[in-house]
């Protein structure tokens, strides 16, 4: 048995469950065909009926401790773990359930709890967690942060209160190992009642970033008045950067250009576009720029 297998047989069995169901052959029909000796082959297709369905709904939960009519498999390895051998049967590999949280009051608030986090005689990027297992955010508003370093970093900066006491996510990159849709699922199951910021580089990409990034209402970086000073100042802005991302830009100016995004944030754009530079996390970090929250709608 397998999550394909399993994902098969449960379609197979919700469909029609008092009726015969056909299916085209393939590789899984032949498979349940062969194991559980349910269906049948007539004029090129194969046939399940009522009976067959039960059948394999009793033996698969036999098999699983999971009935694949009325369950789906959980998503993490170990409660698949209390029921049967293969721990894999998990709706997610291990690698898609893991997220990276921090916050800069040095406590997460999760759970109904409250975690405290490492104390600042060491630089920790902060808490790496199963997301499935985390029932409740209590947090007010999350930050999803583009890049690694900074998660280390998220209690130096100088902050506006409501994301100073936020819970900050990784939105993960494939060079770290960590996955970029398991924040993404995680913002999706929470971020419907919390403020949701994205901090990222500011460059096409990174605007990019916080304008797909569902439910966020704000992009945490460089306060206006600051932003010629980080494109043009020598150290600090970066123009290689800007021409590498140049469909990105293209998506920015043409939300812009509709109509679709705040005022100050189609200002940036126009910014970024004049100065041909950009300007990464880091930088803002290391050269102390003041941030605060920019309308991204």
């Amino acid at each position: 048995m397998n999550r394909k297998l399993f994902n098969w047989i449960s379609e197979l069995v919700a469909n029609l469950p008092d009726r015969s169901t056909t299916r085209p052959v393939s590789a899984l029909g032949h498979e349940v065909t062969e194991r559980y000796r349910c269906g049948h082959l007539h004029k090129g297709k194969l046939v399940f009926t009522a009976q067959d369905k039960l059948e394999l709904r009793r033996r698969v939960a036999e098999e699983t401790g999971f009935d694949p009519l009325r369950e789906r498999l959980p998503d993490d390895r170990l409660t698949v773990a209390k029921h049967h051998a293969n721990e894999k049967l998990a709706g997610k590999p291990v690698s898609e359930d893991y997220l990276l949280l921090n916050s800069p009051d040095g406590a997460l608030c999760i759970n109904g709890g409250r975690i405290t986090l490492q104390p600042a005689s060491i630089m920790a990027a902060g808490v790496f967690c199963p997301s499935s297992g985390i029932e409740t955010v209590e947090h007010d508003a999350v930050v999803v942060v583009e890049n690694l370093a900074i998660m280390s970093l998220c209690a130096s900066f100088e902050l506006p209160s409501i994301a100073r006491r936020a819970l900050w996510v990784y939105r993960g990159d494939p060079k770290t190992g960590s996955k970029t849709n398991v924040c993404r699922d995680f913002v999706k199951r929470f971020g419907a009642d919390k403020t949701v910021i994205v901090f990222s580089d500011m460059d096409p990409k990174g605007l990019e970033i916080a304008l797909t990034m569902l439910h966020a209402s704000h992009w945490l970086g460089p306060v206006p008045g600051y932003w010629q000073t980080c494109l043009q100042k020598r150290g600090l802005g970066n123009r290689d950067g800007y021409y590498l991302q140049a469909r990105s830009m293209a998506y920015l100016k043409r939300l812009s250009s509709d109509g679709a995004l705040s005022k100050p944030m189609s200002a940036l754009i126009e910014c970024l576009q004049n100065e041909r530079s950009s300007c990464r996390q880091e930088h803002m970090y290391s050269h102390k720029i003041e941030l605060g929250l920019l309308p991204i709608r």
